[in-house]
């Protein structure tokens, strides 16, 4: 068995081989790396061990973010607000998070303009602290996090884990597993797992849904999607763990078989494939799937892609072909995405009666309602307040975790063409919501693998109360 190699030594290991390769490593720096280590009879099993481990990391992403930051804005107007939203504007700046009435937004900001950025933001009075003073920090923390949890995981010769970020080809091997076994509840009926392969992307990735029942008459459906914005991580992770309490339900709980005797479930994991392999393998924040420019000479790789989450056909206001290259572009029509064609075909299907809609996203701790659009509020937002408010209620039972609720434009921005109004709009479900996961407070997008459990742990616990809810609401 290979000895534990020094944590602090593996770390500066690993780090260096982001940047350089093997064999571009200046010798003088590779000997003091190695002086942290412990010569002896085991020295060659270790340069094995750390060979393997960049092999996997060595595989480098193409964008880094050295240096970057990420300033948590607070306007003190809204005046204020529309100054700082012409900074963002001007420096084309990335805005990862924005709250409503005046709270904070959290800008991405490049070490080339930062002190411009800061000044500006100064000129008009604006207060503001430095969030994330390195993102590329965070993301090498994460990589490092991943791959000491990957070797323990592919060591038990399971097919996926739950406590771990999840490649799509991971994912897709676990979706396969399950139409392969037999599940079956508490009181001995069987559970039954359905997978159809409801469209392709661009790069030809296949779109999942799974299908979680009972045999027997048709139920009242739920549908929940996840993974629409490549970066948020932690939402496909939470839609596996749900996955995987209804289907396998590990602690035998008659609570959630209850939920499976009274619903159908969809489950979509991953609805942006392309992307979230992008992410995994190039750049960590990208955020649209991955479409081609539809024209221009000689764009960037940023100018790749749409917003699937600005694609859905209810209220879309399109913006114009040269916007293309920012990360909120909606595309050259509605439904022009194969993404965003599955969704809408699946909700039309007559044959499948959906009661409740739920789309997870990160981050900022969100359980909000229609519409986005306007600010205005649906004729039954009462019953989707108080679903809402008996869910996050539920949810920080466990670990205090508190979430805002409320609706899309009201708590966070306006934004057109989401699927959450399509859904409620359009497809007439009568329960729609956007839960926006952890955290607030530290990491963003870049959530760490050890709050994984507890994130799917209470959004489990919150969707359990919000089911519920319904249940005895629509059987009055």
């Amino acid at each position: 068995m290979v000895a534990p190699l020094h944590y602090e030594a593996f770390k500066e290991v690993v780090l260096l081989s982001r940047v350089h390769r093997i064999k571009d490593w200046p010798s003088e720096r590779v000997k003091i790396v190695y002086s942290s280590i412990s010569f002896g009879l085991e020295m060659a099993a270790r340069f094995i061990y750390v060979f393997l481990a960049l092999t996997t990391l060595t595989t480098l992403q193409t964008a880094r973010y050295d240096d970057y930051q990420v300033l948590q804005v607070t306007p003190i107007s809204l005046d204020n607000e529309k100054e700082v939203l012409q900074i963002i504007q001007r420096h084309d700046l990335s805005l990862w998070n924005r709250q409503r009435n005046g709270k904070s937004m959290d800008i991405q900001v490049s070490p080339n303009i930062i002190d411009v950025v800061t000044r500006e933001l100064h000129d008009v009075n604006t207060p503001y602290s430095r969030w994330i003073p390195n993102i590329q920090s965070l993301i090498d923390e994460q990589q490092i996090e991943e791959y000491e949890k990957t070797n323990t995981f592919r060591d038990t010769g399971q097919t996926i884990s739950l406590t771990r970020y999840n490649t799509f080809e991971e994912i897709s091997a676990f979706i396969h597993s399950l139409t392969k076994t037999k599940f079956t509840g508490q009181s001995g009926d069987d559970i039954l797992v359905d997978h159809k392969l409801i469209g392709k992307t661009y790069e030809e990735n296949p779109i999942h849904l799974i299908k979680i029942f009972k045999p027997g008459s048709q139920k009242k459906a739920i549908f929940l999607e996840s993974g629409i914005h490549a970066r948020e991580w932690i939402a496909p992770a939470v839609a596996l763990y749900i996955i995987n309490q209804l289907a396998y339900n590990p602690s035998r709980s008659t609570a959630v078989e209850q939920l499976v005797d009274d619903f159908d479930w969809y489950i979509i994991p991953v609805l942006n494939p392309d992307g979230y392999v992008y992410t995994h393998n190039k750049d960590r924040l990208w955020r649209k799937n991955r479409r081609r420019p539809l024209f221009g000479d000689n764009l960037t790789d940023i100018c790749h892609g749409v917003d699937l989450n600005r694609n859905f056909g209810y209220k879309w206001e399109g913006t114009s072909t040269e916007d293309q290259c920012t990360e909120t572009y909606s595309g050259p029509s509605p439904f022009s995405e194969p993404e965003t064609l599955a969704v809408r075909k699946l909700l039309m299907n007559r044959n499948i009666d959906f009661l409740l809609y739920i789309s997870l996203h990160s981050y900022g701790q969100y359980w909000v309602y229609p519409w986005g659009y306007t600010s205005t509020y649906t004729k039954d937002v009462k019953y989707l307040d108080l679903g809402a408010f008996i869910a996050t209620e539920a949810l920080k039972q466990k670990y205090k975790t508190d979430y805002t609720v409320g609706s899309v434009y009201n708590s966070l921005y306006a934004a057109e063409g989401i699927s959450l109004d399509y859904v409620k709009g359009q497809a007439g479900i009568k329960y729609t919501y956007t839960v926006e996961l952890r955290d607030k407070d530290k990491y963003g997008f870049l959530l760490p693998q050890n709050q994984i459990t507890p994130t799917c742990e209470e959004t489990m616990d919150g969707i359990m109360a919000l089911v519920s809810y319904i249940k005895v609401s629509e059987t009055k």
